[in-house]
């Protein structure tokens, strides 16, 4: 019997220290040094959907979906054109202001670009 409990608590104790575990958080990049940013096109998404940048950083969009896609700004101030997989596009952000863009082709992607001082 004290077996077993033994053996029970044991793996009472492996399953929660598990699941407590915390995940390293990548420091490497500060946001006040921030100059470039990467958004993923894949899924028929942008991931991530939102950012925030500082001004004067250079977004630049990855194509990964087999069907090509663009980045084309609410307001008419960037657009990438139709982008093939595996090619990139980049704009650099130098204006303080909320960057809300779509995909013409699939106009529910939608992404915004926060752009602070």
């Amino acid at each position: 019997m004290y077996k077993y409990l033994a053996v029970v608590s044991i793996i009472f104790a492996v399953i929660f220290t598990g699941c407590q575990m915390e995940t390293p958080v990548d420091t490497s990049t500060n946001f006040e040094e921030q100059t470039e940013a990467t958004v993923l096109i894949e899924d028929f998404s942008y991931k991530p959907a939102s950012i925030t940048v500082k001004i004067g950083t250079t977004v630049t969009w990855v194509q990964k979906d087999s069907v090509r896609h663009t980045v084309t700004s609410n307001d008419g101030i960037f657009d990438s054109g139709l982008i093939s997989k595996e090619f990139s596009w980049n704009y650099t952000f130098n204006e303080v202001g909320v960057f809300d863009y779509y995909c013409i082709p699939h106009p529910y992607m939608k992404g915004t670009v926060e752009v602070v001082e």
